[in-house]
């Protein structure tokens, strides 16, 4: 609302989000989610004005006039105008908040989930889930363009595992028997392959029982996409095109497509990530061969030697950085051992330091070398070091780093147990030239598997899947899946699957990233806790003797 409406009658609604009493008038600030507009009425002409509180709902009706020179905000929309009042009418009386509903909000998180309906009427999270909406709105205008088709798959399905536990859902009709709440489309979105739609989408909803863990939801949302008759690159190029018409319809930004490529192996020796953050350097180096023949009793016989050199890292105190033993020793690692050069070397091995090794490391004045020695956990561990540097030191470039990271291996051995387990995705197909290692060593055969990475977040997970019975049998041998879960996809693989491949990027983190965000919460109308409770709705809840009775379901109490 601009000066065009000036002299114009108006009404209008909205919720009060300020009051200013300055003696003779009184200003509010009027606002709803497209704008705040500045009323003025005069409590002589409008004595029920008085009444008036923060968060009432109200209709006012009046003429539009220009605001003085000295009163106009460019910042707001409708920073040039306010609106005379001639009268005011309230609709919803609002008790008093139990928190000062402001864009700045001082309250807890649980206080705002507690009254979740009051938090989304600040200004800060209507814009979030808008933007999620331009966003959402976007998916589907670029997938569309491209030929896919979107189709809804069931929520109710059967019970079957995809690396975390399932949400059961128990029958009335069918006595002891259960229903599972989705974990994700995969099957259906297999069988909608075999069926011929070449190119499927939908806006998912997926539900996994997992513990509780930052930033983790019971309940996400992702764009599930799948394809038949293409390869990695083709689902890469797709996915790399439905970001570019995000960036350039929602942020007016154009994105550089394609996004560069790591191998996992390569990720995990450089970043100790299979998620690097490209915003700033620090990569791990091997510096094995820089002091070898130094006779370091730490160092000997130590399969790998890696350093991170930190730049500006000569600020970071002794004590900083002997806290950070301890943290090694409980990983098995002999440690960490330091260096700082200023005039000259200083700390816990200058004297395994000299110009030569300094110039072969592009070790500088004010910098510091950490270096740590021992097998595999050392990539881990000088990856968290490296974010954490990089937090401290602000070493962080803005925008956005994109990165596919591919050549996964398809098995990992779990720790506790030494079985087998799905490190991604079982469903994958194995690179051709590794599939004479599934009978002798799975260790060794990758997937094509591909992640997309961004700023040291993963957003997107996919693979080129099996469409052979027999290998998927196989791959579910190895972990020790029971196949009769999953007969529906086996057997339809035997009547002419095509070969297809998918991915699945998350909307929740996608929004939380682009939008500048901590939080996946803070994009989410109705999240849960961290603990995957429910404050406003007060869930998870008992139920009745009667409901319980109706499911066949006895309680140990």
């Amino acid at each position: 609302m601009q000066k065009d409406k000036v002299d114009h009658e108006i009404e209008a609604f909205g919720w009060v989000d300020r009051i200013r009493n300055l003696g003779g008038l009184v200003f509010v600030d009027l606002r709803d989610r497209t704008a705040t507009l500045q009323i003025v009425i005069d409590p002589k002409a409008i004595p029920g004005v008085k009444e008036l509180g923060l968060q009432d709902c109200i209709q006012v009706f009046g003429k539009v006039r220009e605001r003085p020179d000295v009163q106009k905000t460019p910042k707001m929309t409708t920073g040039n105008v306010e609106l005379e009042v001639s009268k005011i009418e309230v609709l919803g009386k609002s008790k008093v908040p139990p928190f000062v509903v402001e864009s700045d909000v001082k309250a807890n998180e649980d206080l705002r989930l507690r009254y979740r309906y009051l938090d989304l009427r600040r200004e800060p999270m209507q814009q979030a889930i808008m933007f999620r909406h331009q966003v959402i709105t976007a998916m589907r205008e670029y997938l569309n363009k491209n030929d896919f088709i979107e189709i809804e798959t069931p929520i109710l399905t059967r019970s079957m595992p995809e690396g975390a536990r399932d949400y059961l859902v128990p029958s009335r009709l069918y006595k002891g028997k259960f229903y599972a709440l989705a974990q994700s489309p995969q099957m259906y979105k297999q069988l909608l392959m075999v069926a011929g739609f070449e190119r499927y989408y939908q806006i998912a909803r997926c539900m996994r029982d997992e513990d509780p863990r930052h930033d983790r939801q019971p309940e996400h949302t992702q764009v599930d996409m799948e394809m038949s008759f293409v390869d990695e690159e083709d689902v890469m190029t797709i996915a790399e095109g439905m970001f570019a018409h995000i960036f350039k319809q929602v942020l007016g930004q154009e994105l550089k497509i394609p996004f560069p490529r790591m191998r996992y192996k390569d990720a995990i020796e450089k970043y100790g990530t299979d998620k690097p953050d490209l915003c700033f350097g620090m990569e791990i180096i091997d510096v094995k061969a820089a002091f070898k023949g130094k006779g370091f009793p730490p160092f000997k016989d130590k399969p790998d030697i890696r350093a991170l050199v930190v730049k500006r890292g000569g600020s970071f105190s002794r004590k900083e950085l002997d806290s950070l033993k301890d943290r090694a020793k409980e990983l098995g690692l002999p440690g960490i051992f330091w260096v700082k050069r200023e005039e000259k070397f200083s700390g816990s091995i200058a004297k395994l330091l000299d110009e030569n090794i300094a110039r072969q490391l592009q070790f500088e004045k004010g910098d510091l070398l950490v270096i740590t020695a021992g097998s595999k956990k050392i990539f881990p561990f000088l990856g968290n070091l490296r974010n954490e540097f990089a937090s401290e030191l602000g070493l962080r470039e803005k925008g956005f780093k994109f990165l596919w990271v591919y050549d996964f291996p398809i098995f990992e051995l779990d720790e506790k147990t030494g079985a087998f387990t799905a490190s991604h995705h079982i469903f994958t197909q194995p690179k051709p030239e590794d599939i004479k290692y599934l009978d002798t060593d799975p260790l060794k055969v990758r997937g094509r598997l591909y992640d997309l990475v961004c700023n040291g977040n993963e957003l997107a997970s996919g693979s080129i899947r099996n469409h052979n019975r027999q290998i998927q049998e196989k791959l579910f041998g190895i972990v020790k899946m029971d196949p009769t879960k999953y007969t529906m996809l086996l057997d339809a693989l035997e009547y002419g699957a095509p070969p297809h491949g998918g991915i699945a990027p998350g909307i929740d983190r996608i929004i939380m990233i682009l939008a500048g965000l901590k939080s996946i919460r803070e994009v989410i109308a109705f999240p849960k806790t961290t603990t995957a409770q429910g404050l406003m709705e007060n869930i998870p809840d008992q139920v009745t003797p009667q409901q319980l009775k109706d499911l066949h379901i006895k309680t140990d109490e």
